[in-house]
C-alpha cells in the first residue's frame, strides 16, 4: 500500500489546513474567554477561574499546532517536516514542536482533572460531607 503522506498535495494542503483550524480555534477560544470573563455570574466565578485555566491550555495547544511548529505528520516520524515559526526563524527541528505537543497536552489533561476536583469538593460541600450511599434506598 502506497503511503499518501508523502504526497505532494498532503504537503500542500496539511500546511493550509493547519492555519486554518489555528485562526478559527483561537477565534472561538478568544469568544469563550471574554464571555467566562464578562459574563459570568458571581456564584460561578470560582468555577469559571478553572474553566479559563482550561482555556488557557487549550490556547497553547492550537498555538503550537496552527502556527509554532505546525509540523506536518508524516507515518512514521512525526514531527520531520515543519513549517512553523520555530522551524522556519529559529532553526530548531520538528521534533521540538512534537515534544512541545506532548507537554501541551499533559497541560490541558492536568486542567481537565483540576475541573474535575473542582466539582468533586463543589459537591461535597453542598452534601455537608455526608457520605453519599452507592444504592438508592427504596421509598417502598
Amino acid at each position: 500500500m502506497r503511503n499518501l503522506t508523502l504526497s505532494a498535495a498532503w504537503m500542500s494542503f496539511m500546511p493550509v489546513y493547519q492555519h486554518t483550524v489555528g485562526v478559527t480555534t483561537h477565534a472561538v477560544s478568544a469568544l469563550a474567554l471574554y464571555l467566562m470573563v464578562a459574563k459570568t455570574p458571581k456564584a460561578g466565578q470560582p468555577f469559571a477561574r478553572y474553566l479559563i485555566l482550561l482555556q488557557v491550555a487549550i490556547l497553547s495547544v492550537d498555538l503550537n499546532f496552527g502556527f509554532l511548529s505546525a509540523s506536518i505528520g508524516i507515518y512514521p516520524v512525526p514531527g520531520a517536516i515543519c513549517n512553523g515559526i520555530l522551524c522556519t526563524l529559529f532553526g530548531f527541528s520538528g521534533h521540538a514542536g512534537v515534544v512541545l505537543m506532548s507537554f501541551s497536552v499533559a497541560y490541558v489533561s492536568m486542567c481537565i482533572i483540576f475541573c474535575f476536583h473542582f466539582k468533586f469538593v463543589t459537591i461535597l460541600e453542598m452534601v455537608k460531607h455526608r457520605p453519599v450511599s452507592v444504592t438508592p434506598k427504596s421509598p417502598f
